[in-house]
């Protein structure tokens, strides 16, 4: 099946009721040599918006802020290339992605591992990959560039529209991407938290403060010696009153479904 019918490792492994890894070491078992991860995308145009950074809406802002975030730009001697890969439980937001970029190309599914202080999980994962050399091109003169995870900004083109939906479209995909909602049982408290850059977590910070008239808190160093910081409200009040403000322009098709249900949960058990 992997060489005559060329289907990918996790594809057979759906096929029989097991693990990809488990298929990836029959194969090598049997000196089969496995083709490169990325062989299944390279080349391959699907049709889609191309035209989707002409016109900054607050859908299309708010897959800027996913790209940000979550997201990733690749260039290569073969291809030029972005896209988002979440876990498969947050699928729905790639499909939404697609939805907004009209990409007729497929969602690929795979199975990934997570080293983490020795431990190695396994996970499995949706991913949205858009093959095109100009919108990369464009990508990269917006801020959005390869290896960003210690160079994200906040991008000039949204702060530019001092339009308030599509600067909170913009701050929702970064939440969806690298945010978080946390409750205190025993304290009955909530916080709100997002992760990113330091210029980036300024800049977010300076938003939520006039728009959701909060107070300057310090942002806090995650890694000493890294540009990587964590921004956080703590506190019923503040924290769904950011949120608020989040998700008060969004509708099912631009937001993550499960960030959003358990905020919805959550506020509605906590006392006020």
């Amino acid at each position: 099946m992997y060489v005559d019918k060329r289907y990918n490792q996790y594809e057979i492994g759906e096929r029989f009721g097991c693990s990809q890894w488990v298929i990836s070491n029959r194969l090598r078992h049997f000196g089969i040599k496995t083709r490169p991860k990325t062989y299944n995308f390279v080349n391959r145009k699907y049709s889609y918006n191309r035209d989707f950074l002409k016109n900054i809406t607050p859908d299309i802002s708010w897959v800027l802020g996913l790209l940000v975030s979550d997201g990733f730009v690749r260039k290569n001697n073969l291809s030029a290339y972005f896209g988002l890969k979440l876990k498969r439980e947050d699928e729905d937001v790639i499909f939404k992605v697609k939805k907004i970029l009209k990409y007729q190309g497929p969602i690929y599914r795979g199975m990934s591992k997570l080293e983490h202080k020795g431990y190695v999980k396994e996970f499995s994962y949706s991913l949205l990959h858009v093959n095109d050399v100009n919108a990369v091109k464009e990508l990269e003169q917006l801020g959005i560039r390869e290896n960003k995870t210690h160079n994200e900004i906040f991008l000039e083109c949204i702060k530019e529209t001092n339009n308030e939906e599509i600067i909170s479209s913009f701050i929702r995909g970064i939440y969806d991407g690298d945010g978080s909602f946390l409750f205190d049982k025993k304290r009955n408290s909530m916080c709100f938290q997002i992760v990113g850059t330091y210029h980036l977590m300024q800049e977010i910070q300076n938003h939520l403060m006039h728009y959701c008239r909060l107070n300057k808190t310090k942002l806090t160093q995650n890694i000493l010696g890294t540009n990587h910081y964590a921004l956080r409200y703590r506190g019923n009040v503040q924290t769904v009153r950011i949120l608020n403000w989040v998700y008060k322009c969004s509708n099912h098709f631009n937001r993550m479904d499960r960030k959003f249900d358990n905020f919805c949960k959550i506020w509605r058990t906590t006392d006020r």
